[in-house]
């Protein structure tokens, strides 16, 4: 039986990346994230689009082996270009793989906010304040599957409501 293809969607401080890793971790899911996978396939270039692109295919290859083997994996990058989009639910058809996509939603306000606690990104040097600002006001969201207003509701009610998404529960682990 394939698996699951989980995706986090959202721009910049989101909650994307944290829910993404808060949902691998109590799950022990392949968790493959956009600017970590660029980062380690190509240290020294700059954060274009074209450096981008190749890290979201590097993830569908990644990710494409694990689902025809019938298991769940969380994609974890802002998906906001329609072909990022395209790309990955065609691999989610190619391997018969049940297609999830959690969209996550902030407020300008609150992603500024956000960005200006948690400091310059280590990955991502071409992040602002105005530029989180830019993408959080022109982000597109698809609204086929999860959207969480991050800037409403706590992690744990979006935590609950991506476990009722997915249709389990995900266990504490032992402490």
């Amino acid at each position: 039986m394939p698996g699951r293809l989980i995706v986090f969607s959202g721009p910049p401080c989101s909650w994307k990346s944290t829910l993404a890793a808060l949902l691998a971790g109590k799950t022990g899911l392949p968790h493959l994230e956009m600017d970590r996978a660029r980062a380690r396939l190509l240290p020294r270039a700059g954060h274009t689009r074209e450096d981008r692109r190749v890290a979201y295919r590097a993830m569908l290859f990644a990710a494409e082996p694990l689902l025809e083997r019938g298991l769940d994996v969380i994609l974890d990058a802002p998906y906001g270009h329609e072909e990022d989009r395209r790309e990955v639910e065609e691999t989610a058809a190619r391997t018969s793989a049940g297609f999830f996509l959690i969209e996550c939603e902030v407020p300008e306000d609150t992603a500024a906010e956000r960005f200006l606690r948690r400091g310059p990104d280590p990955v991502r040097r071409d992040l602002t304040g105005q530029r989180v600002r830019e993408l959080v006001r022109d982000f597109r969201y698809r609204n086929t599957g999860l959207r969480l207003d991050t800037g409403r509701l706590t992690l744990e009610e979006c935590f609950q409501r991506i476990e009722a998404y997915l249709g389990y529960t995900v266990p504490a682990k032992p402490v």
